[in-house]
Order: C-alpha cells, then structure tokens, then sequence
C-alpha cells in the first residue's frame, strides 16, 4: 500500500502522520485528520489537520509572511486555541511540487490578492457636469489570478454594493465612475477585490467633494 500520493483528498494523504499525533496509522484515522478544523479533535489546545499543499498555494503562503508553508507537499498544520491562539506551525512531512487537485481554501489560499494602489480622494463640479473616477490596482500571488471587482458605498452603518444606477458606472471595474451633479457630498467609498480560492482585499477608503 502506498504511504502517500500526489492528489490532494484523504486517500493520498501521508497514512503514517496520524502517528505525528499519537493515534494509530490506519486509514480511518487518515481520512479523519485530513483538512480537519475540529479543535481538540486529536490533540487538547489545538486544531490539527493534514493537508495538500500545491506549489501555487505554497508561493501564496510565502507571500502572506506571517504563516509560511516551507514546501509544497503533505503538511500537517498545527493551530493552537485558548492562550495559543493565533500560533499556526507547519511541518512537511513530504515534500513535493506535484501536488494536484484543491480539496480545500481555507487553510491554504491559492492566491494572495495584493492592493498595489489605492484609490485617491477626488473631487469634481455638479455644475460642470464632472464625471469623478476612483481607480484600484491589485496583483495576485502567484500570478494568474482572475481578479473581480466590486465598488462600495458608506451607508452610514455599513458598507453597501454599489450596483451600475443613478450616479455610479462601472461599479465592476478598476474604476468606479460617479456623477457629480448627481452625487452626494463626502461619500466615502471603497472596493472589494476578489479571485476564486483567495481571502477577498478590500481597499483603504475615498472620499469624493462635490464642488459647485
């Protein structure tokens, strides 16, 4: 029988890392501790979970500095809780860069969205007729993320999407267009930017002046 394999579900899990925890390595307790998020499941103060790292998710975990995957492969990745919480260690039980298949996104992301620049306040003329644009820049590590854009509006409580109506076009975009003579003054703004597989970035705030 195979210890391990290159597809990232339970059966080509590392069978020999339930033995990491101290239970026994037998195929039940590999399915159990592959991508478990139950806490104290194996070990009290802790969530531990087995999990396949790609070498797209790898970069992408690099890149994020605060938690780091050292390789791709089968790693089993230890969360304390309680007075531990917030401390994540990560050991490569093996190392691989054929890891395929995406079992999960939660404790590996594959792809880290980056704002590379943020929107500016701007200012535009209701008499004039001004047209007033707000622009973003955001990367994805690794590369080849497919970025969607969402622009937001300040309701008073919360932010809300902005949909393409009245004042706003091109709420989709890199650039939120709205209408001065048609807008608010002071609505602070800002954008959510998203690609499949990634914790959304969502922008510092801009504020549009209405001058007459």
């Amino acid at each position: 029988m195979a210890q391990w394999g290159n597809t990232d579900d339970a059966a080509n899990s590392v069978l020999w890392a339930a033995q990491q925890v101290k239970i026994v390595a037998n195929t039940d307790n590999q399915t159990a501790l592959f991508g478990n998020t139950t806490a104290d499941a194996f070990i009290t103060g802790a969530t531990i979970g087995q999990y396949g790292v790609s070498e797209d998710e790898a970069v992408a975990a690099r890149a994020g500095a605060s938690v780091k995957a050292a390789h791709s492969g089968w790693v089993l990745r230890t969360e304390g809780s309680g007075g531990r919480a917030g401390r994540i260690h990560n050991e490569v039980l093996v190392a691989m860069n054929t890891i395929t298949g995406d079992a999960e996104d939660a404790a590996f992301e594959d792809f880290l969205i980056t704002i590379t620049s943020q929107p500016a306040n701007a200012e535009g003329s209701a008499g004039g007729d001004d047209i007033v644009t707000f622009t973003v820049a955001a990367a994805t590590t690794p590369t080849g993320g497919t970025l969607a854009y969402k622009w937001q509006a300040w309701g008073g409580s919360a932010f809300a999407d902005i949909t393409d109506a009245g004042a706003y076009s091109n709420s989709a975009t890199v650039t939120l267009s709205v209408l001065a003579n048609t807008a608010s003054n002071a609505e602070i703004y800002r954008v959510q930017v998203s690609t499949a597989g990634a914790t959304n970035a969502v922008s510092s705030n801009a504020v549009i002046t209405i001058v007459a």
